[in-house]
């Protein structure tokens, strides 16, 4: 079993040539591994129950070879997955479900009858762009990551019914150092490109092509551990609106439903509430560079969304003057998802959670408030 600690961040198809000729890519310490094309098959019962136990069961075809992979759910948070994986070779494209017994296949799902019935539900086809970065963290440790480059399609059927949704993301995985390496390489990279941090898996690209009209973004409830800090509750809190906002974004474009446009800037207001609501125990950055670029996006989606606020007011009339304004909005939500800054707002947001940077700005009194329990008995 294998851990993965990756980075996923979605980039548009317009800004690949740009993404590839940024210094980083240029450095001594960037090694290109060349490109592969990977196709895939993913495979589930027409219940989808292994996709809502979490799981994840493919069959990769790389370099005339067959893996068979199975990924569980582990965690996400703000683009950043962990996550447990198991790879076989097999001779075949055909599962071999013995070798799920070396896993932690979930005990629900080991039924003969539902096995029985899990067969290739949807694929994904793309070409694979790695390069290795091989150099130094901010801790003087080896930092060490595989930058992959997807380019390709998720889809299902075949001919005219063939169905499709567009891959392109870069990945960052982990090999060795600090998480907070990642995101320090990401933030380079993401100074002229936009690269928005994903939570939205190959995988889930394919399911919900096969009910597109079911899909809506999963919100995690919030809880708290019972002897919870006011830090690790503001962390917690923090991470969940990271997680949200940009899935919102990404769910509009798939679905071109409003309500997710309005569903991301609450979210963003929730992340500059908490700011605020914390400062005694999360002291400003002096720079201020995130706050700046928090209150801008803001105030951007909150003009790009004033149109369906206003429809909602108009009581089912103004249909004409209703889609005029559908299609400038839409228009401008396009070019805001091409602006660097909703990149560096979620890099800059993670980077503060894996590496805790608030606290070299502490005094005695905010690690005092910091240490607090958010319960207390």
């Amino acid at each position: 079993m294998a851990k993965e600690i990756e980075l996923k961040l979605s980039v548009s198809r317009h800004h690949i040539e740009s993404l590839k000729q940024q210094p980083l890519f240029q450095s001594p310490q960037v090694i290109d591994q060349g490109a592969k094309a990977l196709k895939n098959i993913y495979f589930d019962t027409p219940e989808q129950d292994l996709t809502q136990a979490r799981v994840a069961l493919r069959i990769r075809e790389k370099e005339g070879r067959y893996i068979q992979t199975l990924k569980t759910s582990g965690k996400a948070e703000g683009g950043l997955h962990q996550r447990a994986e198991w790879e076989w070779y097999v001779d075949q494209p055909e599962l071999d479900f013995e070798l799920l017994k070396q896993t932690e296949w979930p005990a629900a799902l080991n039924d003969p009858a539902l096995l029985a019935r899990i067969k290739p539900v949807f694929a994904t086809d793309f070409m694979r762009n790695t390069w290795l970065y091989d150099g130094v963290g901010d801790d003087g440790e080896r930092l060490l990551i595989e930058i992959a480059l997807d380019r390709g399609q998720a889809w299902i059927g075949q001919g005219e019914e063939r169905k499709h949704d567009e891959i392109c993301e870069l990945e960052l995985e982990l090999m060795a150092g600090s998480p907070a390496g990642l995101f320090r390489v990401a933030l380079e990279l993401g100074q002229q490109i936009p690269l928005l941090s994903s939570d939205v898996s190959k995988a889930q690209r394919g399911y919900r092509l096969c009910a597109p009209e079911s899909y809506q973004v999963r919100e995690p409830e919030q809880s708290f551990v019972e002897d919870a800090t006011l830090e690790l509750a503001f962390c917690q809190m923090l991470q969940r609106e990271l997680m949200l906002w940009p899935q919102y974004l990404e769910a509009w474009q798939f679905t071109r439903d409003w309500q997710y446009v309005t569903l991301a800037l609450e979210s963003l207001r929730n992340i500059g509430g908490l700011y605020e609501s914390f400062s005694d125990i999360i002291p400003a950055d002096p720079e201020g560079d995130l706050d700046q670029l928090l209150t801008k996006l803001i105030r951007q989606l909150r003009d790009v969304d004033a149109w369906h606020r206003t429809a909602g007011l108009m009581n089912g009339n103004g249909k004409e003057w209703q889609h005029e304004a559908q299609k400038k909005a839409e228009d401008r939500m396009e070019v805001l998802l091409q602006t660097v800054g909703l990149g560096q707002i979620a890099l800059q947001i993670g980077l503060q959670l894996v590496s805790l940077s608030w606290r070299t700005r502490w005094s005695e009194g905010h690690q005092e408030r910091a240490q607090r329990r958010l319960n207390l008995v």
